[in-house]
């Protein structure tokens, strides 16, 4: 396995010292990463993480082909395919990193428990790769939850895949039981100002397409009921759709933000006319990019910029706001 160069230092510590009168955190994310299709967006990336306080690879973060996902030492071999190159290696060894799979770090295209059984193989691929350094209540998956800013910032890692069922199964779910009281268990027990929270496909739009939560009804209503119910300000990071877009809503009076980043090396395909009711500007990216989520902290408030980056460090769109 290629070494990853990075220093695991505790991530409790990561964005500042300490959390005074005025903090500032930066935060980068991204998905869908096929560098055989284009690297245009690397150097912009890596330059990005010089100061970057955290990066999040949000799904997709290499596709595995070809069954490379019946054997460990094919998927590993994989990661080092992918990986290996100087670039990623510039990458990977700036900025902190976390790591959620989404179904092509897992196995075949929109696998789930109903198509595929060889998650134990990837999964251990992953772990070994991302060498996740949070608590994980479940030993067959990464789920958990880490904290930045000293816990004024929550960040919770979410496996979409593992437990996934097929849309039109009875008690169709993407997270399963046991993560999905985890995760409220956790997020009402928080104490945290700001909640971001990490999952492969989207939440907010309405669409129903493709694997956005928007085809499981019922467990969407339920996390948007849980996001709305729970101090702090909640925002949910996603990849997946190969086009980008920031999403908001409003659930019993309390903002609820997405930032959708996709694709950063994979082919781009942008999704304007989608019936999305929820995105906040007009049509999607069209070209490979990257977010970045600002987190200024100054006098019992926090000011929020969502922000999507292209090649040419050009912000496709941007949102801010303040909680």
């Amino acid at each position: 396995m290629i070494a990853r160069n990075l220093i695991y230092a505790s991530l409790f510590a990561i964005g500042t010292s300490c959390v005074t009168d005025e903090t500032t955190v930066t935060i980068g994310f991204g998905s869908c990463n096929e560098p055989s299709q284009t690297q245009d967006l690397l150097p912009t990336l890596s330059k990005a993480l010089d100061t970057l306080d955290q990066y999040i690879w949000l799904g997709d973060n290499l596709y595995l082909v070809d069954g490379q996902w019946n054997t460990y030492a094919a998927t590993m071999g994989r990661y080092n395919e992918v990986f290996g190159g100087d670039a990623f290696q510039e990458i990977l060894g700036k900025s902190q990193h976390l790591a959620i799979w989404d179904d092509h770090d897992a196995g075949p295209n929109d696998c789930d428990l109903t198509t595929f059984s060889g998650f134990a193989t990837t999964m251990q691929a992953f772990k070994d790769f991302w060498q996740p350094s949070y608590p994980q209540p479940d030993s067959t998956s990464y789920y958990g939850r880490t904290f930045l800013a000293e816990g004024k910032i929550d960040i919770y890692l979410l496996d979409n895949r593992s437990f996934r069922t097929h849309k039109d199964s009875a008690n169709a779910t993407v997270f399963g039981v046991e993560q999905l009281k985890w995760f409220h268990k956790t997020l009402q027990q928080s104490t945290a100002e700001v909640h971001l929270i990490c999952m492969g496909g989207q939440l907010l739009n309405t669409a129903q397409v493709f694997e956005n939560m928007s085809n499981y009804p019922t467990e969407r209503e339920m996390l948007l009921q849980w996001l709305s119910e729970a101090p702090g300000a909640p925002i949910v990071l996603t990849g997946d759709r190969h086009s980008g877009e920031i999403n908001a809503i409003e659930v019993n009076g309390k903002q609820i933000v997405e930032a959708c980043a996709s694709p950063i090396t994979a082919n781009a395909h942008p999704h304007h006319d989608e019936e999305n009711t929820t995105r906040v500007h007009e049509g999607t990216t069209e070209t490979q990019h990257f977010g970045t989520l600002r987190l200024n902290h100054s006098k019992d408030q926090w000011y929020i910029v969502v922000s999507l980056i292209d090649a040419s460090g050009k912000a496709l769109f941007q949102y801010e706001y303040e909680v």
